[in-house]
């Protein structure tokens, strides 16, 4: 009886009686801060990875250039020849077309059954729709499935717009480094 009486006059006073907390709203509180806690910890690791993906591709455009720039200084055919070594240590058969005739394309590529005509533009510029126009020529003429333009330098927005269209895959400095640099890491293994 006591403790009716001083519960009512806490409650008349100010002072609420202190109500126990019902079980099912302890888990489901529990709940909601384990998601929060999971969710900031997600975003924390999203954050962290994207910040390092962003690195590593920075330094990859960087490895390109240099690497391109190194390359740059072969002529044509000896562009050409390096392009055939690289992708051979890929697992292609590789096969040189002439040095004039060709056709639009320079090297021949051939994995799985799937035959590539490639187009080599050794340019420190930016190079333009003829190159992919070249290789979609090749792709033709040497009864390929797919036709790939490989360059040191970068292409013209009109060369994207075509190769888009066309579904021919430009290669520009960046992705030959990363080529090159898989190809290096795969001969320190």
């Amino acid at each position: 009886m006591f403790s009716i009486f001083s519960a009512l006059k806490k409650l008349f006073v100010g002072e609420a009686p202190a109500l126990p907390i019902p079980r099912q709203n302890r888990q489901a509180d529990a709940q909601v801060r384990y998601r929060q806690d999971a969710l900031a910890f997600a975003k924390k690791q999203h954050q962290s990875l994207s910040k390092k993906q962003r690195e590593h591709d920075d330094w990859q455009r960087r490895y390109g250039r240099q690497q391109a720039a190194e390359l740059s200084k072969l002529s044509g055919t000896e562009f050409e020849e390096y392009l055939a070594g690289l992708f051979q240590q890929q697992g292609y058969l590789v096969e040189l077309t002439p040095t004039s005739g060709d056709y639009g394309a320079d090297l021949l590529l051939t994995k799985e059954g799937q035959r590539i005509a490639v187009q080599a533009k050794c340019y420190t510029g930016s190079v333009g729709v003829a190159a992919v126009q070249e290789a979609l020529s090749g792709m033709a003429y040497y009864q390929c499935q797919s036709a790939w333009v490989i360059t040191t330098g970068n292409y013209t927005n009109n060369a994207v717009e075509l190769a888009r269209q066309s579904k021919v895959r430009l290669l520009d400095s960046n992705e030959l480094g990363k080529l090159i640099m898989q190809i290096e890491s795969k001969k320190g293994d």
